[in-house]
C-alpha cells in the first residue's frame, strides 16, 4: 500500500466533523499565506460558509442578538 493510499483511509475513517476542521485549518493557511486572492474565495473554501452565510442572512434582525451582548467594545 503507497502511502497515499494509506493517508486516503485514514482521513476516510475519520468523522465529517473531523475532515471539516482539517479542511478548515488548511484553508485558513492558506489565507493567512495569502495564497486566496480575496476574502470571497477563502470563505467559499471552507466547507457549508456559503449555506450557513446564507442562512444567517435570511435571519428577520429582530431575532438576533444586540451588538452589545455580542462585542464588548460597542
Amino acid at each position: 500500500m503507497s502511502n497515499r493510499e494509506y493517508i486516503k483511509l485514514q482521513i476516510d475513517s475519520l468523522p465529517d466533523s473531523a475532515v471539516e476542521k482539517i479542511v478548515e485549518f488548511i484553508a485558513y493557511q492558506k489565507f493567512t499565506l495569502g495564497l486566496f486572492d480575496n476574502d470571497t474565495e477563502y470563505l467559499n473554501s471552507i466547507p457549508g460558509m456559503a449555506e450557513s452565510i446564507k442562512a444567517a442572512a435570511a435571519e428577520p434582525l429582530s431575532d438576533s442578538a444586540p451588538a452589545s451582548t455580542v462585542w464588548s467594545d460597542v
